[in-house]
């Protein structure tokens, strides 16, 4: 059997509420995305400076990194699905603010509520997945819910580039708030259409059980990866999210900027440039699986991130648009071509009543450093340009890949996949 055939007969015995979840996941990454790729210029045409969406972005990730904790334990105390809902009303409320207020300080509240909204679903998704899975699906289900959620930001980053240019044509001036405004409320409708695949999702598993009725193809046995090593270890989760966070908040917030400033480039051509790199990362995401199970889960995430590195100074020192294209897009595929493989990771080294706690507080690590880069970035882009921060962020990475060898190399035991 091919591993193509071998990947879609996996993606076809996951369970039904894991389903459920990678549909609403994908309608609600459609939304959120088609925000995201023009948000920064949204700023931009009210006037605000690089150093103010930096302070935006840096609200939202170090609110996330507040709630987190808190969130956590909600997700286990309230249930799964029940957090969803709160995290589906959260985004809507959040970007709706934008509709009305232009105002720095409900700018503002719109990335708190937004950071507390993508808290509450990072601590959430991860464990649900988990526990409506068996264990020999959990290295297809994580890289498949993320591949799928891609699809939902390509097609939300290609319509969410085209709208404020389509209003233009409408009659909108080139540029206008309003413009923005009349995509973000078409995008806040498609995100209340994820509601739908979550009203389907029935479980009566209580936070950290799992779910033992789905079905095993192949006959396929447990694949034991991972030693869980004795004592305290999480914070070796935490240290290497830290180093992520660091270098990713100093350059992705600023990626539609990037391309505005440095190629003078509208809303829809970035929005094609960013809908072209997901379409790559999430056909990418179908070999993970086969890359894993080659060489491990660690040493997987090491090498991929070790390969990001030369895409990545390409970005910050080329000023060729074809250089910095593909660049953008290879660094853009190997670097999220990882996170569902650590998340695996973590989730199988994670006791089942720890896993809402755990991943509240790796995902913490991520988010502070974020919040901290992001705005230290914002003010180093307006004074310097874009740069320096691209070979900040490849040091950083170079001390997360060669950390996380050194860190979890040891527990992994590598063995072939039952077929």
């Amino acid at each position: 059997m091919s591993n193509l055939a071998h990947y879609l007969r996996r993606i076809t015995y996951f369970s039904r509420n894991c389903r459920l979840f990678i549909v609403s996941n994908t309608i609600l990454g459609f939304g959120i995305s088609s925000i995201e790729v023009f948000l920064g210029l949204f700023f931009l045409s009210m006037n605000y400076r690089e150093d103010f969406i930096g302070t935006y972005y840096s609200i939202s990730t170090g609110t996330s990194a507040l709630f987190l904790l808190l969130t956590g334990r909600l997700s286990d105390r309230i249930g799964r699905v029940a957090s969803f809902y709160l995290t589906l009303f959260g985004n809507m409320a959040g970007y709706s603010i934008l509709l009305f207020c232009d105002t720095p300080a409900m700018i503002n509240l719109c990335g708190f509520i937004n950071g507390a909204s993508a808290a509450l679903r990072a601590c959430t998704s991860a464990p649900f997945l988990h526990e409506n899975s068996k264990p020999e699906e959990r290295e297809y289900v994580f890289p498949a819910a993320s591949s799928y959620q891609m699809v939902g930001s390509i097609l939300g980053n290609l319509i969410g580039g085209l709208m404020p240019v389509i209003f233009k044509n409408a009659g909108f001036a080139a540029g206008d708030p309003a413009a923005y405004r009349m995509a973000i409320l078409i995008s806040v409708l498609f995100m209340a259409v994820s509601v739908f695949p979550l009203g389907r999702i029935r479980t009566a598993l209580k936070p950290g059980e799992v779910d033992e009725s789905v079905k095993s193809p192949d006959g396929a046995g447990v694949r034991a990866a991972f030693l869980i090593p004795e004592g305290a270890y999480y914070h070796k989760f935490v240290i290497y999210t830290f180093f992520i966070g660091c270098g990713a908040g100093l350059i992705v917030p600023f990626f539609n900027i990037y391309f505005a400033q440095k190629f003078a480039m509208s809303s829809a051509q970035v929005g094609v440039i960013f809908m072209a790199a997901n379409i790559i990362t999430a056909a990418s995401m179908m070999a993970t699986p086969a890359i894993t199970a080659r060489l491990g889960k660690i040493r997987s995430i090491m090498l991929m991130e070790l390969a990001s590195l030369p895409f990545l100074l390409a970005l910050g020192f080329s000023t060729s648009l074809p250089v910095c294209l593909t660049a953008y897009l290879a660094r853009n595929s190997l670097m999220n071509m990882n996170n569902p493989v650590f998340t695996g990771v973590v989730m199988e080294m994670t006791k089942g009543s720890d896993r809402g706690r755990v991943n509240s507080i790796v995902t913490l690590g991520d988010n502070v450093s974020r919040t901290v880069s992001t705005f230290i970035a914002g003010r180093i882009i307006s004074n310097h340009g874009h740069s320096f921060p691209y070979m900040m962020t490849a040091a950083f990475y170079t001390i997360a890949a060669f950390y996380v060898y050194s860190a979890f190399g040891g527990y992994e035991r590598v063995r072939p996949n039952a077929r």
